[in-house]
């Protein structure tokens, strides 16, 4: 048996180097550093560098009263032939699941082209077809090749003077430019759903300027028992963006393997995107203030009006719009004769409001030209009445600390709901365009979140710590809107078989797909005619059943650290509880019958679902659950795993060997070891591949790449 799969993929290596110096006295300090990072992926190709410099000044004059802190950072970074994330096309891995358990890829790996006498070039050499998504993956690694390069820029100053006594002035600017440039090119051959017959070639150019600025009067002030800490001030956030982006799709190249924008076939199977000054500005009114009595209560306000440039031609856009926010802190051991074992005692409680604005070119309708000269007007309706986003949240807690502050909790609960937001539906009748925009919804999440800290053992050599941290959130979807019963979110071009909802009364996170037909004691109703005889049978046209929600239960994370002299031994635990997650890969492998399971099932010659006998294993496999548009429901897996996150140890040399040497101040030495193994899960893939990407398609896994376990060296040197 050939381990085709491990074959494929190399050890990943990354090197981290960075060097800073610093100098200074009381008036005048300066800082540089300089870091590279150079690494090389998992897949063959994948190359990475970048630089990173930094210089930081910070000055003090006129007795202290003005101070001065600028930040110059500049980074370089450069990505060769970056991987997919996951999903069918473009991804190695597709091919190397598909083909068959037994054979030998080295072939396929040294021949993955053939030259091509009628065309007079080399072609894609698989063992299947390539027109779709499956392609041999030695031609993705040589073939479909791609360049990214990212320069930024980011410029920060800081003016201080203090006034007087209680009066300090403040002005902040920053400036934080980058510019990214992409090049990609997909030789002849290349599955048609990716490309044209002569290739694709993809050119991106992206600038970003954004520009900071806020001034701040500050008021430090005591009257008797009462403090007050005040700030009041203006900003201005402004952000323009020029790109271009030519992509030949489908609509090919003119000559062949030729990269290049003057062989692109520009019609409108092609696409040129172009953004000239894209504007937007926000700017901004507000104010804070704590109040104080005896240093044992406090009461935060806050209060903000914003002006966005996208809600041009709307009722708020002289208005804007406004939010604030109220607190209250009450410091309980100060207030109460407590146990002395009582160190600290704390309750508060917040309500705030938060606003929002939309996309650009929402509120005044727009036309663009296509690639070839085809004029495209704005398909949705001008959306003037537009109302800003806006989410209520109250929050209740409380902090606690005992024995001298070697344990603590902090417990808090939280309640947010979001209203007015922003939906694209279908037009009414008799519309002019084809679409509109609406307000609407309202979006609640509530939960808990705790930490408890404790340092067990203290001594004057050895010291143990450690840190629980718990949260639990309920996310319900109160309201949508009268004509829109629900909102599809996410890709669904890849399947038939799932799609992420919002329904009423359900949450984010929900996935809806197919499931078995049961009777009423819930079990699965077979055929008993037909091709379908044995088989089970499948309710849901499509993503019509509900099947699982993606979203956990709980999360917890338990890190220890044990010091002992020089020496310091760290690990964390996460544990995530509950959630639902749906993996496609494992539907599909099914499908080509490469998967272990459909081995194991071919060798005892039946499926056992759910207590019932299936004899039919290729019917079951390749004509009801397996595929893009098989049983969502059979391939769910309980998304809950535990795992150890992290494991490091590290040494400090002594400080008597640094004396020694008159140069260095201190030497650390670690090893740090990342996801070394799971002590529990259900999903034959890593959950968190799927949960942590933070894309609107959490929860389904579509060809995802294996679990990343990283293990490093670091030394560090203060001179």
């Amino acid at each position: 048996m050939h381990d085709n799969l491990n074959d494929f993929f190399r050890t990943g290596l990354t090197s981290m180097t960075s060097v800073s110096v610093s100098h200074g006295n009381e008036n005048l300090q300066t800082y540089f550093s300089y870091a590279n990072t150079t690494g090389r992926g998992i897949i063959e190709g994948n190359k990475l560098k970048k630089h990173n410099i930094n210089l930081r000044e910070t000055a003090a004059m006129f007795n202290k009263r003005l101070k001065l802190d600028g930040n110059v950072n500049v980074m370089k970074q450069t990505v060769e032939n970056k991987p997919v994330s996951g999903g069918f096309y473009m991804n190695p891995l597709v091919g190397l699941y598909r083909f068959p358990r037994g054979e030998d890829l080295s072939y396929y790996k040294e021949h993955f082209e053939t030259y091509n006498e009628e065309r007079n070039l080399n072609v894609q050499n698989w063992h299947t077809f390539t027109e779709d998504f499956e392609q041999n993956p030695y031609w993705i690694v040589n073939r479909i090749q791609s360049r990214e390069t990212r320069t930024r820029v980011i410029l920060a100053l800081s003016v201080t003077f203090k006034v007087n006594g209680w009066l300090t002035i403040q002005a902040r600017g920053n400036m934080d430019y980058w510019a990214d440039k992409l090049r990609q090119k997909f030789y002849a051959s290349t599955a048609t759903a990716l490309c044209g017959v002569n290739g694709r070639y993809l050119e991106m150019d992206y600038q970003e300027t954004q520009m900071y600025g806020d001034v701040m009067a500050m008021f430090k002030k005591t009257w008797g028992d009462f403090t007050l800490d005040a700030a009041i001030g203006g900003s201005i956030n402004d952000k323009v963006v020029n790109s271009t982006r030519y992509d030949s799709k489908n609509a090919s190249l003119k000559y062949a393997n030729v990269f290049n924008i003057a062989n692109i076939v520009m019609n409108s199977s092609a696409s040129i995107d172009q953004k000239i000054d894209a504007h937007r500005q926000l700017q901004s009114f507000f104010g804070t203030a704590q109040i104080g009595y005896k240093e044992k209560i406090f009461l935060d306000l806050t209060a903000r009006n914003d002006w966005s440039s996208t809600l041009s031609y709307t009722k708020h856009e002289k208005s804007g719009f406004a939010y604030p926010s109220v607190g209250l802190s009450i410091l309980l051991d100060k207030w109460l004769k407590l146990p002395e074992w009582v160190s600290f005692a704390k309750l508060r409680g917040a309500y705030s409001k938060v606003g929002n604005d939309i996309p650009l070119y929402i509120t005044n309708s727009t036309s663009h030209v296509n690639a070839g000269g085809e004029v495209q007007a704005n398909d949705a309706a001008p959306f003037k009445e537009m109302e800003p986003e806006m989410t209520h949240a109250m929050e209740f807690g409380t902090e606690w600390k005992f024995f001298r502050h070697r344990l603590g909790i902090n417990l808090t609960y939280y309640r947010t709901n979001t209203y007015n937001q922003f939906f694209k539906l279908p037009a009414l009748a008799g519309d002019e365009f084809a679409y509109r925009y609406v307000n609407a919804g309202n979006i609640q999440n509530k939960g808990w979140e705790i930490t408890l800290n404790a340092t067990p053992v203290l001594t004057s050599d050895f010291t143990w710590k450690t840190s629980l941290n718990f949260s639990s959130n309920k996310n319900k979807i109160v309201k949508l809107h009268d004509d829109l019963k629900e909102f599809v979110y996410g890709p669904t071009s890849f399947s038939s078989s799932y799609a992420m909802k919002l329904v009423k009364g359900g949450s984010i996170g929900d996935i809806y797909g197919k499931a078995f037909v049961r009777d009423d004691q819930g079990r699965i109703v077979y055929g008993t005619e037909g091709d379908h005889k044995g088989l089970p049978l499948v309710e849901g046209d499509g993503n019509t059943v509900k099947v699982g929600n993606a979203n956990p239960v709980f999360l917890m994370g338990w890190n220890h650290t044990f010091s002992y002299k020089g020496f310091s031994f760290y690990f964390l635990l996460d544990w995530r509880y509950g959630g639902k997650v749906l993996s496609q890969t494992q539907a599909e492998m099914d499908l080509y019958g490469v998967s272990e399971i459909t081995a194991d099932a071919r060798d005892k010659g039946y499926v056992m679902l759910e207590g019932e006998r299936i004899d039919n294993v290729k019917g079951f496999y390749k004509n009801v659950v397996g595929g893009r548009a098989g049983v969502t429901e059979y391939y769910m897996y309980d998304a809950t795993n535990l795992r150890l996150r992290e494991v490091s140890l590290s040494y400090n040399f002594p400080k008597e060997w640094m004396q020694k040497t008159k140069v260095l101040k201190n030497v650390q030495l670690s090893f740090v070891a990342r996801n070394l193994c799971f002590l529990y899960k259900e999903a034959p893939f890593d959950p968190d591949l799927v949960l942590s990407t933070g894309n609107d398609n959490q929860g389904i896994e579509v060809f995802g790449m294996p679990t990343t376990r990283s293990l490093g060296f670091t030394l560090k040197c203060e001179f």
